[in-house]
């Protein structure tokens, strides 16, 4: 069986599904899947392609991204978190979360589901703690596989004497964009010299209902000359921005998985996040990185619905003047600078790289193949 190319369809929803199509485990052939004509549902979700159809060809199995699918094939699962598979509503209205668990727990537990392979260990521990799954067979068919990122080029990992420019993306309240602007500008009385790049969209990254506090933070990026704000594609982001980053800030306040934090840290840029779900599993603080505690704080219930509308004020200061602390530590040494962003570096190569993921995978792409030849 080992000798024959397994073919897996993979569904088109996240950069993820690339780099996998990219570096595909030992005898597994990925293809992208096109969606079936689109058929009227009830359902909608925030989540891409979420619970929707594709044209089924000879694939062995099909490998789903983020969002459960409709399938009649044998498929896998790959997702950050159970909060994702039951985010959805019945045509815009609410559904009680107890019957979005039961109807998806139903649907992971029919056998054509083999696999729910989780991002992260704390996400793998939604299924109990957001979701009070206690279907045996959907709990026996759960496991962690982490995700990967390409391995860098060793010239596109620069240290510099001098530490210049900082760089945040993604979106700007919910990533903590408060936290980074104000630690910015402290940070600018002791390196006038710095530069912010914010790769967020002022129409798409910054969602709040709270415009007092949205019309503060643009007046203050745009008033600011050492700021650039703007969305830039994925590929000028690892051709131009992280090769040239000195120091990466993104301490969030909710976050699924952090893919961005990966990419960084395959650069081998230092990194200032938070304690959040499954950074931890990223990075070692002070060893790999920095991260801001924000265990004593709900952010869960602060922060409901990925929306950032209100940031208690013991929260906001906590979180800014850790970034600032942190922040100041690696732009006045560069020899820390070397030393978080290798330690990075390292576990980019080491526990996130694709020969570990792809390991992963082969072994569950056969076990699941052999059971059906």
């Amino acid at each position: 069986m080992n000798d024959r190319l397994i073919r897996v369809g993979i569904t088109p929803t996240h950069g993820m599904t690339d780099e996998a199509i990219e570096f595909p485990p030992k005898g597994v052939g990925y293809r992208p899947l096109a969606l079936a004509p689109k058929r009227f549902s009830l359902i909608r979700s925030p989540i891409k392609c979420y619970m929707l159809s594709y044209e089924e060809g000879q694939d062995d199995l099909i490998e789903a991204v983020l969002g459960p699918i409709l399938t009649q094939k044998d498929w896998v699962y790959s997702l950050a978190c159970f909060q994702e598979a039951t985010a959805f509503s019945i045509l815009g209205f609410p559904v009680p979360r107890s019957l979005r668990v039961a109807y998806i727990t139903r649907l992971l537990a029919s056998p054509n589901c083999r696999r729910l392979l989780f991002w992260s260990e704390a996400g793998r521990k939604t299924l109990v703690s957001y979701g009070h799954v206690s279907d045996r067979s959907v709990l026996a068919k759960s496991d962690v596989v982490y995700p990967a990122v390409r391995r860098v080029v060793d010239e596109d990992i620069r240290y510099r004497d001098r530490a210049v420019n900082v760089l945040f993306s993604g979106d700007f309240f919910r990533k903590g964009g408060v936290n980074v602007v104000d630690a910015f500008e402290q940070a600018q009385k002791h390196f006038p010299d710095i530069r912010l790049t914010l790769c967020c969209d002022e129409a798409i990254d910054f969602k709040t209902s709270n415009l007092p506090l949205r019309n503060e933070y643009l007046g203050k990026i745009k008033a600011n000359p050492a700021i650039r704000l703007g969305r830039v594609s994925r590929r000028t982001m690892i051709d131009e921005l992280l090769p040239d980053a000195d120091v990466f800030l993104i301490p969030t306040y909710n976050e699924a998985f952090g893919f961005a934090i990966l990419e960084a840290m395959a650069f081998g840029v230092p990194i200032v996040s938070t304690t959040h779900f499954a950074i931890p599993e990223m990075i070692d603080h002070g060893v790999s990185g920095y991260l801001v505690d924000t265990d004593r704080f709900d952010c869960e219930t602060m922060f409901r619905g990925y929306m950032v509308n209100e940031i208690p004020e013991e929260f906001r200061t906590h979180v800014t003047r850790h970034v600032f602390d942190y922040l100041c530590r690696l732009l006045e040494s560069a020899s820390l600078r070397r030393e978080i962003g290798t330690s990075a570096l390292a576990t980019a190569r080491t526990k996130f790289s694709f020969d570990q993921r792809n390991s992963r995978m082969e072994a569950i792409f056969h076990a699941e193949a052999g059971r059906m030849a």
